[in-house]
C-alpha cells in the first residue's frame, strides 16, 4: 500500500547564513562539493548548516532563507520526531564554530532516479517560463526552472503529476533527484510523510503549512 506522503509547504524563512563567499555551501559540502558557477550542491551534505544568531528565533520548525532544502527545529521537537521517526539530523553552528544551543536540521536524502516524467517537466516548464532550464557549463548539472506541487505566485508553476519513484516511497522524508531553480537558487522538491508533516506545521503552524500532492 502506498505511502502517504505531502508537501510540507513553507510559509517564511528565518535565519541567515553567514555571509561569505559560498552563500553557507562551504561548510555544509565541503570546498569540492558545491559548484562554483550555478551554486548547486554536488554530493550529499557532509557538514554541518552555518546560520548567524542575529534574526534567528530557535522556536518550532523552520526554513532558513537561502537553504530550502533544510528544516530546522528547536531541540524539543527534534528529539520527540527522532523518537517516532527514522530521520538524519545535525547541530546547526554558529559562525566560527559550535554548535547553536537547541536548534538541530533534518538532512533530507535525495531518494529515486526520477519523481517525474521529463518530457512533462520540459512541456510544464516551457508553459511557465518559455524556457525548461539550462545545464552548467561547469558541472554539466541540470536545474529545471522554478516549479511548485500546487499553484504559486510567479515565477513558480505547477509540476507534473508524480511518477513511480515518487509513489512508492518508504520513508519519512526524501527530496527529488531532479533539482530546480534559477540563477545561485537551488532546490529540490520535498515530499514528507503525512503524520511527520503534520505535526511540524502544528508545532509551526506561522512557518509550515501541509499541502496535497496526489
Amino acid at each position: 500500500m502506498m505511502i502517504d506522503y505531502v508537501e510540507l509547504r513553507s510559509k517564511r524563512n528565518r535565519g541567515w547564513p553567514w555571509p561569505e563567499d559560498s552563500f553557507g555551501l562551504t561548510p555544509m559540502y565541503g570546498e569540492s562539493g558545491w559548484c562554483r558557477s550555478c551554486g548547486m550542491p554536488l554530493d550529499v551534505q557532509t557538514g554541518p548548516l552555518v546560520l548567524q544568531h542575529k534574526g534567528l528565533t530557535a522556536k518550532g520548525a523552520w526554513v532558513p532563507n537561502w537553504q530550502f532544502d533544510a528544516i530546522c527545529l528547536e531541540s524539543s521537537l527534534a528529539e520527540r520526531l527522532a523518537s517516532s521517526f527514522e530521520l538524519e539530523m545535525r547541530a546547526v553552528e554558529a559562525p566560527g564554530g559550535g554548535a547553536i544551543d537547541g536548534v538541530m536540521q533534518i538532512v533530507v536524502p535525495s531518494v529515486g532516479r526520477a519523481w517525474f516524467d521529463r518530457d512533462q517537466l520540459q512541456a510544464k516548464a516551457i508553459q511557465t517560463h518559455g524556457s525548461a532550464g539550462s545545464r552548467c557549463d561547469d558541472c554539466r548539472r541540470w536545474r529545471w526552472l522554478p516549479l511548485s506541487f500546487a499553484p504559486m505566485p510567479p515565477p513558480f508553476g505547477t509540476l507534473p503529476p508524480l511518477g513511480v519513484d515518487a509513489l512508492t516511497l518508504d520513508v519519512d522524508i526524501a527530496a527529488s533527484p531532479e533539482w530546480f531553480g534559477d540563477g545561485w537558487n537551488c532546490f529540490r522538491q520535498i515530499l514528507v510523510r503525512r503524520e511527520l508533516a503534520e505535526i511540524i506545521a502544528q508545532e509551526s503552524p506561522r512557518d509550515f503549512k501541509v499541502n496535497e500532492v496526489v
